[in-house]
This record gives C-alpha cells, structure tokens and sequence, in this order.
C-alpha cells in the first residue's frame, strides 16, 4: 500500500467520522411528545390542586393514569414506526442522545416507583411528589446539555442550561401550587419546542 494510498484512506475515515458528528439528531419526534404532553399534565395538576374548575383532588389520578397510558403508548408506536434507514440514524450524537435519555427515563421511573410506594405504605401523598418537579427539570436539563454538546446542536444546549437553572426556581417553588405552572412553561420551552425544532431539522430522504 502507498503512502498516498494510506493518506486517502485517512482521509476518508476521518470525513465519514465528521459526517456522522454533524449528522442532525433524529429524536425530536420523542421529545415533542414526552414535552407536549408534560406540560398539558403540569397544568392540569395547576388547575385541578388550584380549584379552579371545582375538581376533586382525585381527578389527579385519573389524569396522571392517562399520562401514563398515552404517553407510553404514543411512545412505543412512534418507536415500531420510527424510519431507522434516516440518514444519520447510527451517529455518535443520536446513540449518545439514545442512552443518555433513557438513563434519564429509568431514573425518573426508578424515583416515582419509589415515591408511589412511599405513598402507599404511609396512606398518603408523600411529599416526594412535590419535589418531582426539581427532580424532572434536572433529568431534562441533563439529558438536552449533553445531546447538545455531543451533536453541536444549539438549541439543545440552550434548553439544556435552561432547564438546570429552573431547578433553582423549582426548589424555592416547593410547596406552593405554582410549582406546577412552572414545570409546564419549562417543559414546554426545553423539550417541546426542542423537539419541534429537531423534526424540522431532520432529512427527508434517505440514502
């Protein structure tokens, strides 16, 4: 093999691996919808602890057991029809997005469990469900700062700062109802419109 041989190989290794880090990141259709239907949930947990359309408080299970049903159910069958043959699928940025969110998805999982537990052993609300607002924010100001980092992406950077800074406000808002509203404004504002931003960005062919 020549040296001018080897150099062209290099060369192309090395463009094959830049095409893949700037590859567009091809999850904004999951952070539309776990970031849409957040914030309609933190509002209407707003507006039902808030009296406001003189609700019980036990609506609040049934709204959260829809959450949960729509949610993973959306998520599953965006998952079985999510195009895998999109350019960029295999980058490094979409595999690091990948892990990093369901590291967030299982330690959020893992925390709930535990709080739901907590509730039922003591047969009461647990105080822990208040303190999720902080807890969410954090995974997502995570989760956004680091696929953004890794993928050069912006706007995920942006959100990603964002949402860590609402930690602080989260925690100073705990234990006031208003907590809530802000989780809504924060999810909306560092996935939704991330995600919407993302789905725009995506390729529309394959190759």
């Amino acid at each position: 093999m020549s040296a001018q041989s080897l150099s062209d190989d290099l060369s192309y290794v090395r463009e094959l691996a830049e095409a893949g880090h700037r590859a567009p990141l091809l999850g904004g259709r999951f952070l539309a919808w776990w970031g849409g239907l957040v914030t309609l949930a933190y509002i209407g947990h707003f507006l039902i602890t808030g009296g406001y359309f003189g609700l019980p408080l036990s609506a609040l299970s049934w709204m959260w057991g829809v959450f949960i049903v729509a949610g993973f159910g959306g998520f599953k069958i965006m998952q079985l029809t999510f195009p895998q043959s999109k350019p960029g699928y295999a980058s490094t940025g979409n595999r690091v997005s990948s892990f990093v969110w369901m590291g967030a998805g299982f330690t959020l999982f893992a925390f709930f469990a535990g709080v739901t537990l907590k509730s039922l052993l003591e047969g009461e609300a647990s105080i822990g469900f208040v303190w999720s607002v902080p807890v969410v924010l954090g995974a997502y100001g995570l989760s956004q700062l680091t696929s953004g980092l890794i993928a050069q992406s912006r706007p995920l950077i942006i959100a990603g700062w964002v949402a860590i800074a609402s930690v602080f406000a989260a925690v100073l808002a705990v234990g006031r109802n208003e907590i809530w509203l802000l989780g809504a404004v924060v999810a909306f504002l560092t996935v939704f419109l991330p995600g919407i931003t993302l789905m725009r960005n995506e390729p529309s062919e394959t190759v």
